[in-house]
């Protein structure tokens, strides 16, 4: 029966329980952070690692999760049959997506692994993070209790922390950003100032009628009129176009900050498109984004595989990236390879 025999089936059913979801089974109506500082109020939440939600809340680190679960889950892995085969509707593909996000977010992943007669795997379901973690020793504990340390295997990311922990500042700063310029389009001008040029002397109840007078007109999604008695101003405060610029200029540096996180060229995750730092040298740039991003979380994954708790001595598990390959025209164009026994068109 395989990953349903009996000893098994019940920790399957758990590590495949909304096995994709970025929450917990069980909702809370508080948020990771607010919760953070309910618990811990005297500490600030910087110093606290971000959900999955709030990051991928983000734009650039939702385009940079999907490059990543896109193009990683698209290799080929060499290895035993297991390793192109799942039972049930989650795919092989799914299955590597989901382990990359993990070494993203987490810097480490676990499969729940059924064992041949032979005692390497014969075949393997993801657990969701929210279900494991590790003790002291190093070893894997789901659901905070200890389990048989043979029948998963865990994978450990290359980098000392994952983007959770170590990018958590930038991903707050980004949402931060985010909220003010909603703010700003809202209310482009943060603070309206009415002045008094002529000695009136208004009295308290005719200051407050003015200003939810204003605030009301300001707010219609239709537009609004407002009078203007004699001898006062309506200025606006705090809405001036180098503000406009900073914020701008700010959202733009902590996308770079957060494709340094995640290990990807910037102009890939800055929402523009025919950005020259990108597509001046394609072929140079798609060699970067395998060499130094993706290879980064899909090596781990083969290296983890090719060891002899997993496969018997001697076998190698490899991601084919043969078909991520481009080569270069004599124009200097970028095209993919031509396929053996295909003549091009000249």
């Amino acid at each position: 029966m395989g990953i349903f025999d009996k000893r098994g089936s019940k920790l399957y059913e758990f590590a495949t329980q909304s096995a994709y979801s970025t929450e917990p089974l069980i909702q809370s109506p508080w948020s990771t952070a607010t919760l953070q500082s309910l618990v811990f109020p005297n500490v600030a939440n910087t110093a606290l690692p971000v959900s999955v939600d709030e990051a991928m809340a983000i734009p650039a680190v939702s385009a940079a999760i999907g490059i990543y679960s896109g193009v990683c889950s698209r290799f080929p892995i060499q290895g035993p049959d297991w390793l192109s085969n799942t039972q049930g509707a989650v795919t092989p593909q799914l299955r590597i997506a989901a382990t990359v996000q993990d070494l993203i977010f987490q810097n480490g992943s676990v499969w729940f692994v059924a064992r041949g007669a032979d005692g390497y795997v014969s075949d393997a379901v993801r657990v969701h993070p929210n279900r494991w973690s590790l003790d002291n020793n190093g070893n894997v504990l789901i659901d905070q209790k200890p389990v048989d340390q043979n029948s998963i295997i865990y994978f450990s990311g290359l980098k000392p922390q994952g983007f959770l922990v170590s990018a958590r500042t930038s991903v707050r700063h980004a949402a931060a950003l985010e909220r003010t310029i909603l703010n700003r389009a809202a209310n482009p001008s943060p603070i309206t100032v009415i002045a008094e040029t002529q000695q009136q002397e208004a009295s308290a109840e005719e200051i407050d009628a003015m200003i939810s007078d204003y605030t009301t007109a300001r707010q219609n999604d239709n537009g609004g009129i407002l009078f203007q008695p004699f001898g006062l101003e309506v200025k606006d405060f705090g809405g001036s176009d180098s503000a406009s610029q900073m914020l701008i200029a700010a959202r733009m540096a902590v996308r770079t900050d957060l494709a340094n996180h995640l290990n990807i060229a910037s102009g890939m995750v800055d929402g523009t498109t025919g950005n020259s730092d990108v597509y001046s040298n394609a072929l140079q740039s798609k060699s970067e984004l395998l060499e130094l991003s993706l290879k980064l979380f899909t090596e781990p994954i083969a290296d983890r595989l090719s060891q002899p708790d997993v496969v018997p001595p001697g076998v190698k598990v490899s991601f084919d990236y043969s078909s991520f390959d481009v080569t270069a025209d004599a124009k200097g164009n970028t095209t993919n390879p031509t396929p053996a026994g295909v003549i091009p068109n000249v």
